[in-house]
């Protein structure tokens, strides 16, 4: 069940590979005052190097081969993460492509709280193998980025609309566009969102 008591100065940035996630969040956090970016695979990594963490051998099990780290300790990573974090909501935290899934939704409510907020970022599939492809993560497959999509579509927008249900505000965002304009457009929502 979501710990509905709680409210958290998290917003969840949503969207499948190539809709400029990292790029946006990165700015937020450097344009915006008392916003910082977080990212849970960064997460995962400083946990895994860690002194004393409880999770250190499994996470370095997993990482290198590329093996799915499970939502119970994903989510573990991130609160234990969240409670070394000053507590005085001062500071509002983008969390980037997390969670992924319904489960890790579901585990992120139970055992966090609430986001104050989520962002859902969407670009059309054309618009991602473009992106992926300037990028260097497009290895010419048409397969590879078609399925990275998919896994989208089946895994995270099903998850977005669980989060539709408990978080205060859900607030969606074509980032098709890019550079200013596509800044301006998650700047507005990202602002909305802050001063809920």
């Amino acid at each position: 069940m979501p710990n509905k008591q709680k409210t958290l100065p998290i917003i969840v940035i949503l969207g499948p590979p190539g809709a400029g996630k990292s790029h946006l969040c990165n700015r937020a956090a450097a344009e915006t005052p008392n916003v910082e970016h977080v990212i849970m695979s960064d997460l995962l990594r400083e946990e895994r190097n860690r002194p004393g963490s409880p999770w250190a051998q499994e996470i370095k099990d997993k990482l290198p081969s590329g093996t799915l780290v499970s939502s119970e300790l994903s989510t573990a990573v991130l609160q234990a993460w969240y409670n070394r974090q000053p507590q005085d909501h001062t500071v509002t935290y983008l969390l980037d492509g997390f969670p992924r899934n319904i489960e890790q939704a579901g585990k992120f409510a139970e055992k966090l709280g609430i986001a104050k907020a989520t962002i859902s970022l969407s670009c059309s599939e054309q618009v991602m193998e473009e992106r992926l492809k300037e990028r260097g993560r497009y290895d010419d497959d048409p397969k590879v980025a078609r399925e990275r999509y998919s896994g989208y579509l089946n895994e995270t927008v099903p998850a977005i609309m669980y989060l539709e249900d408990i978080v205060p505000h859900v607030v969606s965002v074509s980032s098709d566009k890019q550079g200013d304009e596509g800044w301006l457009m998650f700047k507005e929502a990202l602002l909305q969102t802050v001063m809920a």
